[in-house]
């Protein structure tokens, strides 16, 4: 007598949403964006490619829900490095290995994100990154304000371009990373470039 198989899970529309969050995620990982389709997806979870309609009505949807992942994982992120409290130049450098370290555990985040600003016009896709990239530089502005009320930095940082400072060297480890194949390296020449960064922040101002 043979045992029936027990029939596919069929998954709650937010857990399935996860869960096609974390495949395109994953495969950003390992491709360029654009060659992310709906059946990659469906493949990688093992469903069928209506399956995933179910529970997003378009392909765009799908995208703002990893520009939603993002936006939170990497605020828990920002915000578990700044909790450990400390002078505001010590919670930077939290930040910036706290920001390297959450890219290096998904490659496929910096892929999508810069994938999307790379075409002109305007989409909801598009005004949700530059959202989150303008928030991002406005707390990271705050840092910097408190660092040199506190005397860490000098008083004539442009602190308009600090914070982009610190995302295009971030950037500039994850192109770095791409070219070397390896992501797992990121957050050790995190930690060797961050003294630099510093200094040029010590070092910035009017010349």
């Amino acid at each position: 007598m043979t045992t029936p198989k027990a029939p596919r899970q069929r998954l709650m529309t937010d857990e399935r949403q996860r869960e096609i969050v974390a495949a395109v995620l994953e495969l950003a990982g390992e491709r360029g964006p654009d060659a992310i389709t709906a059946q990659a997806i469906a493949d990688r979870i093992g469903i069928t490619q209506g399956a995933i309609f179910r529970h997003f009505p378009d392909k765009e949807a799908i995208w703002l829900a990893v520009y939603a992942w993002v936006r939170t994982a990497l605020g828990e992120a920002l915000e578990k490095a700044l909790a450990g409290g400390g002078s505001p130049l010590a919670q930077i450098k939290r930040a910036f290995l706290a920001h390297v370290t959450f890219v290096a555990k998904n490659p496929g985040v910096p892929r999508v994100m810069f994938h999307e600003l790379q075409y002109p016009g305007d989409s909801p896709a598009r005004a949700e990154v530059r959202a989150m990239i303008t928030n991002y530089r406005k707390r990271l502005t705050r840092l910097f304000d408190e660092a040199v009320a506190a005397g860490e930095l000098p008083a004539d940082l442009d602190i308009g371009l600090a914070p982009i400072l610190f995302i295009g060297a971030v950037q500039s480890l994850v192109i770095q990373s791409s070219l070397m194949g390896n992501p797992a390296g990121m957050v050790r020449r995190a930690r060797q470039l961050l003294p630099l960064l510093l200094d040029g922040y010590r070092g910035g101002g009017k010349s």
